[in-house]
C-alpha cells in the first residue's frame, strides 16, 4: 500500500493530517482502526472556553513529498518553491529529499516530516 490510499483511509476516519494519529493497525479483515492522539479526539476549543489564538495559513494539512518525491503542484499551490522546502528539510535535520518518505505542511504552515529511516 502506498502512502496516499493510507492517507485515503485515514480521511475515511476523519483524520486529515497524519501528525493527528497515536497508533493505526490494519486487522485481520482488511480495516484501517485509527487511535488519535488525545489532544486530538473531539473536545473543542469551545468547550473549554479557549479563545482561538493561531491562525490557520492552509485549508488543510497538504502532501508535499511522497516517496521521496516533491508533489510540486501542491508545492506550487500553496505558493511555495524548492529552495523553501529544501531549507525547511535541512533545519529538520534532512540532507535529501530521497531521504524523505513522506512530508505535508501542516495548516498552521509548519512541515512534518516522516523520513525512510525512522517510525510513524
Amino acid at each position: 500500500m502506498d502512502i496516499n490510499t493510507f492517507n485515503s483511509l485515514l480521511r475515511k476516519h476523519d483524520i486529515f493530517s497524519i501528525t493527528d494519529v497515536e497508533y493505526a493497525i490494519f486487522e485481520i479483515d482488511g480495516t484501517l482502526s485509527v487511535m488519535k492522539k488525545k489532544f486530538k479526539e473531539a473536545v473543542t476549543k469551545d468547550d473549554l472556553k479557549i479563545k482561538k489564538t493561531a491562525k490557520n495559513i492552509f485549508p488543510i494539512a497538504t502532501e508535499i513529498i511522497s516517496d521521496g518525491k516533491v508533489n510540486k503542484r501542491n508545492l506550487t499551490a500553496l505558493q511555495l518553491d524548492i529552495n523553501w522546502l529544501k531549507h525547511q528539510l535541512e533545519q529538520a535535520g534532512v540532507t535529501s529529499i530521497s531521504d524523505v518518505f513522506y512530508a505535508e505542511i501542516q495548516q498552521d504552515g509548519s512541515l512534518y516530516v516522516d523520513t525512510w529511516d525512522d517510525q510513524i
